[in-house]
């Protein structure tokens, strides 16, 4: 291993270092040793350290890189044909519950991270997440088919190896909670709506053939740099496209079991991803909803939204309207507890509204 004879080069760069640096003459009558010199005693040690750590991180790195072993997470690498992006590190990472999901997170430690090549060598920017908006996204696929899907949950993705056995489904599940739980961390009100709602007032899941989560929030998003940083932190893209959306980003923790190289960069609405709609409390009594198309337009009537109720995904409590069965009725008709299958996904059709499914 390359590490070998790393004390003999030491001891050459130490040699040379004193036969090029020759230490200042010093008066044998002067009490305090000359400035120089001691500087000069000082530095040699410390430049003979530097040299050491890096032969050594660049031995290592080189031997992790040849055998497999995950890179740690700080670390981010650079060729001319490929990279792997700075993933999370999932034990500093803070989650607001101690759900079994997170600690069966940890305990699988730091994954491998996902190599992107071609086109995707742009995910391992970070910039990226500033300057793009899907495209940021990391190329998932992924199924929708029932029963395979039918209450997929986050939970399933500690085991996916390959694209047939993920369900679009999981990984929604995975975003509703994480970030359900960031907005209510930060004094935000999260409310269940659209097709969300939809799958728990049916089945109590989320819905498997769809390719969206639905979150509305009451007026404005507080603090929202503080949501973005702390999205960004566990692994998660929000971006403003009409509306805020959130997807998953090349840096998740899980990024390297999700990832699908044979994608392109992602375009809009073609992979997981979570919408958020604001609910705008007016003063007259109703509040408007972004993106409903109701019997009075966008408006609901104050009472029919709180005070919030609850309804549960996956044995979960989410806060919701306060008459679920309204919302929907107004949303989607009186027959939305009869499912609807897609004629085409969602990121064919020519409006972001949210769709009957």
């Amino acid at each position: 291993m390359e590490v070998e004879g790393i004390g003999e080069e030491v001891k050459e760069i130490e040699e040379e270092v004193d036969e090029n640096s020759p230490a200042l003459p010093v008066d044998p009558n002067e009490q305090v040793p000359d400035q120089h010199f001691r500087t000069k005693r000082m530095l040699l040690p410390a430049f003979v350290l530097l040299l050491v750590g890096i032969v050594v991180l660049g031995c290592v790195t080189k031997t992790q890189l040849m055998v497999g072993v995950p890179l740690p997470v700080e670390l981010k690498i650079f060729t001319e044909d490929w990279c792997m992006p700075n993933v999370s590190n999932i034990s500093e990472i803070e989650y607001h519950s101690g759900h079994r999901f997170y600690s069966a997170l940890k305990e699988m430690g730091s994954l491998e991270a996902p190599t992107f090549r071609g086109p995707h060598r742009v995910l391992c920017e970070q910039e990226g997440q500033k300057k793009l908006d899907y495209a940021y996204c990391l190329p998932i696929s992924g199924r929708l088919d029932t029963p395979f899907c039918t209450a997929a949950d986050r939970t399933d993705l500690l085991n996916v190896r390959t694209p047939e056995s993920l369900c679009y489904a999981s990984v929604l599940h995975m975003l509703l909670v994480d970030v359900y739980d960031e907005l209510k961390a930060t004094g935000n009100f999260p409310l269940i709506i659209y097709g969300s709602l939809l799958g728990a007032v049916r089945d109590g899941s989320v819905i498997p053939y769809t390719e969206d989560i639905d979150i509305g929030y009451v007026d404005k998003i507080r603090t929202t740099h503080r949501v973005q940083k702390a999205l960004r932190k566990k692994g998660y893209h929000m971006f403003n496209y009409y509306i805020w959306r959130v997807c998953v980003a090349p840096t998740h923790p899980l990024a390297s079991r999700l990832y699908d190289p044979s994608l392109p960069l992602t375009t809009e609405y073609s992979v997981p991803y979570l919408d958020l709609y604001r609910m705008r409390n007016s003063s007259k009594g109703f509040y408007d909803v972004a993106m409903l198309e109701g019997s009075h337009g966008s408006l609901l009537a104050r009472k029919k939204v709180e005070p919030f109720s609850q309804v549960t995904i996956n044995d979960m409590p989410f806060d919701t309207v306060h008459d679920p069965h309204f919302f929907l009725t107004e949303a989607y008709g009186p027959d939305y507890m009869t499912p609807i299958q897609r004629t085409k996904p969602s990121f064919l059709l020519e409006t972001s509204s949210p769709s009957e499914t």
